[in-house]
């Protein structure tokens, strides 16, 4: 099995577009090299950044093959989400993401009939993990927009007795406490990555080994900066950049509904 250990900042990259909605695969390669220049080093790949569940399964494995051929060589992992809204399309990414040559895979649980228990989670990500034994798999914890909140700790408890290839977890949500557990009793077993921007340094704090995000794509300069201030142990430095990132981050939102109520 390929190593589970990611460290690092994780780019949740922009599916490139043309206007017509045909996917821009040339885009990518050029893509590959702006991460790399502003420090990041790993994708995260049909995500929701990525507007994964919006595309096709088609669309989903020609963006994926693109991005293991352009980051071959050149990027850390490129890791492949490959969660659905049924178990058998996400099965079919799972196994067409190894076949692929990817590093690692991860899946978010089904967003519409959700799991009614932790055990039914670990259960479906057990049948996913087991069609691509070879592929460390990260559990996708995003409850704002799954819906599905359970125990992470408890969950990866389970997952790591019932599913041999179990990589770590892309936890992105604010709740720190819930994290905070998870890197106490894991940190030495699986990956943590954190996937909210605007904390990269509390979790870094707590012991986070990568953060993953979307303003990465084009703000990677500063979230690099945190990273190496914060794994240094200036602590102070990096939340100078943290706080800039966080009202970077607002004034977009602020933007946002601004666009939203002018509509």
């Amino acid at each position: 099995m390929k190593t589970n250990k990611v460290r690092g900042l994780i780019a949740a990259p922009f599916t490139p577009m043309h206007e017509n909605g045909e996917i821009n695969l040339p885009v990518i390669d050029k893509y590959v090299d702006l991460l790399l220049e502003q420090g990041v080093t790993s994708v995260f790949v049909n995500g929701t950044t990525g507007e994964g569940t919006s595309l096709t399964l088609e669309e989903r494995k020609i963006i994926a093959e693109k991005w293991i051929e352009a980051g071959k060589a050149k990027l850390d992992k490129v890791i492949i989400h490959v969660g659905t809204a049924n178990l058998k399309d996400s099965q079919e990414l799972a196994r067409h993401a190894a076949k692929a040559g990817a590093d690692m895979i991860g899946s978010m649980p089904t967003f519409f009939f959700r799991p009614a228990s932790i055990e039914l989670l670990v259960d479906y990500l057990a049948e996913i993990a087991k069609v691509a034994p070879d592929l460390p798999l990260f559990y996708y914890e995003i409850p704002e927009m799954t819906g599905v909140k359970f125990d992470m700790c408890h969950m990866m408890e389970l997952a790591v007795q019932k599913i041999p290839n179990f990589g770590g977890i892309k936890f992105t949500s604010f709740d720190l406490p819930t994290f905070a557990r998870c890197v106490d009793k894991f940190a030495d077993k699986l990956s943590l990555c954190y996937g909210k921007d605007e904390q990269l340094v509390s979790a870094l704090l707590l012991g986070a080994h990568a953060g993953v995000g979307s303003t990465y794509n084009y703000s990677g300069m500063i979230y690099s900066r945190i990273f190496k201030a914060a794994k240094a142990g200036n602590f102070k430095e990096a939340t100078k950049d943290q706080i800039f990132s966080a009202k970077m981050i607002g004034v977009m939102f602020d933007e946002e509904m601004l666009l939203h109520r002018l509509k």
